[in-house]
């Protein structure tokens, strides 16, 4: 049994989960999934609720990709042949696209992409997996708009209702899975609250219980804690001093990170968290979605973490980037 938990222990070391709200490459040679131009050649737009060359307000997005080029399943969910024109005759060339139901993170989530001619219609996909081939989507439009550049046309809904997919897809700022077992970063009540188990600092209780592993004894463990962001971990911080300044308390323990790349000028405080004891002490790079720490397990530890954000030292408001709700990193100076 022991080498069992080893074995388990050391594969959820190596893992690392996928960014919260974040769509990977769509198609093939577009590694930034860049929209087509705003105009483009015959004054249309590929932005969301962009004119289109039929004069059309679209709530979609319009997609560079080249005829032939691969294209790849921005989401995880099941899939099914859809055709994007209805069967009209004179749009049969470009009439074939996918739908994909989400699952996992992205339960409630719809993903229309058209046109692609499927290697398969129908089954479960992960973000990533190849689908088809772009298909030319002008190739009964008239000379003018032959001229646009080269695209796929993305729509994306939400519990039923439309929503702009442009910051899941390109410059994404929406924070990674914090907690194992919590795939959407569920909040204990509401967000951005002040919590006076630590030091009354503003930011998410998230929910994170412990795991319980399938074996005959149902045994439980604590859960893995990933880095919601790309920076260099600091170490373990410490939430409370006693008079003469030195550590007590079993709880007394947190994980802080400085943030890098895109997340340069944030830091992330994550409470209730011991920082993994294998990693090493000091300015340690990692990457979003990475475990670097474990929830305690004290007496007294809640079943959540609680994550604090800043920004050039500032206790910020991020709740749509740790919901996934929004992508987009808001205005910081207001």
């Amino acid at each position: 049994m022991r080498e069992f938990f080893l074995i388990v222990s050391t594969s959820l070391l190596l893992q690392q989960v996928a960014s919260l709200g974040c769509m990977v490459k769509v198609c093939d040679g577009n590694e930034k999934n860049e929209l087509r131009k705003c105009p483009d050649r015959d004054g249309s737009c590929g932005e969301y609720k962009g004119k289109r060359s039929d004069g059309v307000l679209l709530d979609a997005v319009d997609l560079r990709c080249d005829a032939g080029r691969k294209v790849y399943a921005p989401i995880d969910g099941q899939m099914e042949f859809y055709r994007p024109f209805g069967g009209k005759k004179e749009k049969k060339c470009a009439d074939a696209g996918v739908r994909i139901e989400g699952s996992g993170q992205w339960q409630g989530y719809v993903v229309l992409i058209s046109s692609v001619e499927l290697d398969q219609f129908g089954g479960n996909v992960k973000a990533g997996d190849e689908i088809g081939r772009a298909m030319d989507r002008v190739c009964n439009e008239d000379e003018s708009q032959k001229g646009v550049e080269p695209h796929i046309q993305i729509t994306v809904t939400k519990g039923g209702e439309p929503i702009d997919p442009t910051y899941h897809l390109q410059q994404c700022m929406c924070t990674g899975q914090i907690c194992e077992g919590n795939i959407a970063n569920t909040l204990l009540g509401a967000p951005f609250k002040s919590d006076s188990r630590y030091n009354g600092v503003k930011g998410y209780d998230i929910e994170c219980a412990m795991i319980e592993e399938e074996d005959e004894e149902t045994t439980k463990r604590a859960p893995m804690i990933y880095a919601p962001i790309t920076g260099e971990v600091m170490g373990r911080a410490r939430t409370h001093f006693d008079a003469n300044g030195y550590y007590s308390g079993c709880e007394n323990d947190s994980v802080f990170i400085v943030g890098v790349e895109q997340w340069i000028d944030f830091e992330v405080r994550i409470y209730n968290a011991r920082y993994r004891e294998d990693l090493p002490l000091g300015r340690n790079r990692i990457v979003q979605g990475q475990p670097i720490a474990v929830r305690l397990t004290c007496e007294d530890s809640p079943d959540s973490v609680f994550v604090e954000v800043r920004h050039q030292g500032r206790v910020i408001d991020v709740s749509d980037m740790i919901t996934a709700e929004k992508c987009k990193l808001p205005n910081l100076f207001n």
